[in-house]
């Protein structure tokens, strides 16, 4: 069991895209368990088994209490049944309070198929007579959704400036997939030797829109109960004079 589920197309997202939100939630004393859909077999860089090892490597640096590989198509990913069943029955296994996912607007047609799963695996995974039956039926609060490269509008932005030095450390962890100046593998976008500086730009963007120096965005399908706004609103009773 885990308190908050996320979802990684690829071995190396959750650490990209998450990796500051999960280790808060850990901070706080949450339990965190990780799902990657695919081994990232079709990637350009790095070998299933390196990017086995570096997905528990990474794991390990954010604390997850759990990760584990659904092991679907990389580059082939589908909202059918099939992928439902498998998702939904992670999600009773872990009964999470909250799921993270890709935002389902993303580029990238395996970041916007999980963010379509992790929807549609929310709501069914509750229904006791749909999908498999190996645990009893689990729902999910909320989905938070979380962008890679598109600019949006946030729900909600998490300041993750206390652990953002470790998220760095966590994404390193995917070395295959980084800047490597003697590798004669092709370049990517993540190989890139600036990569990590792009991390930290679009932090400090999200991190300025909350007055701090470094947040995670996430767009949330649907709206947020909340018993006490003062909290949410991060009041500490300063003035401000314009």
């Amino acid at each position: 069991m885990a308190d908050v589920l996320v979802l990684g197309p690829h071995p190396d997202d959750i650490e990209i895209c998450a990796g500051g939100l999960v280790l808060s939630m850990i901070a706080r004393g949450y339990s965190v368990a990780g799902v990657d859909m695919t081994a990232g077999e079709s990637g350009t860089r790095g070998s299933p088994e390196e990017r086995r090892a570096e997905a528990l490597e990474g794991g390990r640096r954010l604390g997850l209490s759990a990760r584990e590989c659904l092991g679907l198509p990389d580059g082939g990913l589908q909202n059918d049944s099939a992928s439902r069943d498998l998702l939904i029955n992670a999600i009773r296994k872990h009964r999470p309070r909250l799921l993270v996912a890709p935002y389902p607007m993303d580029h990238h047609p395996d970041h916007a198929r999980t963010g379509a799963l992790a929807k549609d695996a929310r709501f069914l995974a509750g229904c006791a007579q749909i999908g498999p039956q190996e645990h009893a039926a689990w729902r999910p609060g909320r989905v938070l959704f979380y962008p890679s490269r598109e600019v949006l509008e946030p729900s909600l932005v998490v300041d993750v400036t206390d652990v953002f030095e470790q998220k760095l450390e966590a994404v390193r962890a995917h070395r295959s997939q980084l800047h490597q100046p003697a590798s004669n593998e092709p370049r990517t976008t993540i190989s890139a030797e600036g990569f990590l500086s792009e991390i930290e730009a679009q932090a400090r963007t999200y991190g300025a829109q909350i007055g701090v120096r470094f947040g995670e965005a996430f767009v949330v399908d649907g709206p947020l109960a909340v018993e006490d706004p003062l909290p949410v609103v991060r009041d500490k009773g300063q003035s401000v004079y314009l």
